[in-house]
């Protein structure tokens, strides 16, 4: 389910694994630059340590070579094409990260660009089917579970399994189907064969709105609580598109409110603009807010405080993220699945990202990002304990048009 909003200005934006073989405040304030300094590494760190039961010094290691093996995952997505089965960071191997490869012709090259940015312990692993082949039965069996769900008082879930080169079909817990559902995973099977595995799970998903914190003056920047019909969410990452601005947040944020406000320091709540439009259902959870008064606002590229935001790219199982949030803060998580079909209470999501990180209501619309970089907007979480789903920003950015304002 889409959600539109009918009204609009004349100033909105019109917009299986076969082998192993071993072988990634005020404007003129600048924010610290070094790796020590940096608030990611260090808590991204803490909770490396903490899931893994690690010596802090070893997940600091990891975690400073994570910006490199993202580059090189993405360098090799690109350039091994049909040849990429998928990328992501093993934690169970010393924080390596392991390529997945249709064939083995092509480890030389992988190898060879590991060398080159000095990760020479990346691992290659032969797998039968692409990345971009299990995105095509992800995004189909996403459509069927879409349809099968509705109405169903439990939800049918779906992800990538990139380390098993499978898309996994997770089943609610001790909870009944429906016919339809019954249907739909009869069908997957024949569809897929083994291409599709089957799994479970426990906590239902929810979105995390709220009904205040983490205020500021301008620069309009992510992090910020913002408020809109009653309830409350965060602001996620400045864009543009021309000379016009724009603020992205979560769609189920615009779904209950169609202007948002921002409390300040001292100025108070001011009104920063309204739902040029949202998504919320199929096409995942975002929503595109036009920041009325940009003049006065100047919208940043930034994260609460002043952590700069210099680009956006993809997601990777393993990776670190984090989330500055109106409501519990600043935490970060191990990212688990990509491109998820996640079910909600009342609609079914597709191409979503799973990690680790604890959330809560009233975080919702958070930009979820590492180091400079941009990943998604929070969209919710498990029903309790600690996890964090979001929407991908590369999604998000195509989707309305727009294009990250930097720095």
């Amino acid at each position: 389910m889409r959600g539109h909003k009918q009204r609009r200005f004349a100033a909105a934006l019109a917009a299986t694994v076969v082998a192993s073989l071993i072988i990634r405040v005020p404007a003129s304030a600048a924010p610290p630059t070094s790796l020590d300094a940096n608030p990611d590494n260090r808590a991204a760190a803490a909770q490396l340590s903490k899931d893994n039961g690690l010596p802090l010094q070893e997940a600091q290691r990891r975690i400073a070579r994570q910006d490199q093996q993202i580059a090189l995952a993405d360098q090799l997505r690109h350039s091994l094409g049909a040849g990429f089965g998928g990328a992501w960071i093993d934690h169970d191997h010393a924080g390596r990260l392991t390529v997945a490869i249709v064939g083995a012709g092509t480890a030389a090259s992988v190898r060879k660009a590991a060398v080159t940015k000095q990760l020479t312990d990346t691992t290659t692993l032969v797998v039968q089917r692409s990345y971009a082949e299990l995105e095509h039965i992800s995004t189909a069996l996403g459509t069927r579970l879409a349809a099968a769900n509705e109405d169903a008082p439990h939800g049918l879930q779906a992800a990538i399994d990139v380390k098993h080169n499978t898309v996994r079909l997770d089943l609610p817990k001790g909870k009944n189907l429906t016919d339809t559902q019954h249907d739909a995973i009869r069908w997957a099977s024949q569809q897929f064969g083994n291409a599709v595995s089957f799994g479970a799970y426990d906590q239902p998903s929810v979105p995390r709105y709220c009904g205040g914190q983490y205020y500021c003056d301008p620069p309009l920047r992510s992090g910020l609580a913002t408020y809109m019909g009653g309830g409350r969410c965060t602001t996620a990452f400045m864009t543009y598109s021309g000379s016009a601005y724009y603020m992205l947040t979560a769609g189920h944020c615009a779904e209950i409110g169609y202007y948002f406000y921002v409390p300040t320091y001292y100025y108070g709540t001011q009104y920063v603009g309204y739902a040029v439009d949202y998504d919320f259902g199929y096409w995942g959870d975002s929503a595109l807010i036009y920041i009325e008064d940009a003049a006065w606002w100047r919208p940043r590229g930034w994260v609460y405080p002043q952590t700069v935001i210099r680009s956006y790219g993809y997601d990777y199982v393993g990776q670190y993220v984090c989330k500055q949030g109106s409501t519990t803060g600043y935490t970060c998580g191990r990212i688990t699945q990509t491109n998820a079909t996640v079910h909600y209470p009342d609609r079914t999501l597709t191409g979503m990202t799973w990690s680790t990180a604890c959330v809560a209501a009233g975080d919702s619309g958070s930009g979820v990002y590492y180091g400079s970089r941009a990943h998604g907007i929070l969209s919710g979480g498990p029903y309790s304990g600690c996890g964090m789903i979001h929407e991908p920003v590369t999604r998000a950015l195509s989707r309305w048009g727009v294009n990250l304002l930097s720095s």
